[in-house]
């Protein structure tokens, strides 16, 4: 996945846009790969305050564990 931070004018709660491509297949994929981003997003212990997020999902969304799905996550926000 490729994440891309701003600043948030809406003050401390973080705001999440999750985005796919068409090469992704159908709609029941891309939805899957979306979803799939939005549960990891959400499980976090620890979400970062005061940033707008773009979450470009890559093809190994769909069907990577979801446990190394929410690691990748958490490095990538990490490393903000």
């Amino acid at each position: 996945m490729i994440v891309v931070a701003a600043p948030s004018p809406q003050g401390e709660r973080p705001r999440l846009a999750v985005v796919t491509i068409k090469g992704f297949g159908d709609a029941v994929e891309r939805n899957r790969a979306r979803r799939r981003l939005r549960a990891a997003f959400g499980g976090l212990e620890d979400p970062p305050k005061g940033l707008d997020l773009i979450l470009t999902a890559r093809l190994s969304a769909r069907t990577v564990a979801f446990t190394l799905l929410c690691e990748d996550l958490r490095a990538a926000l990490g490393r903000l």
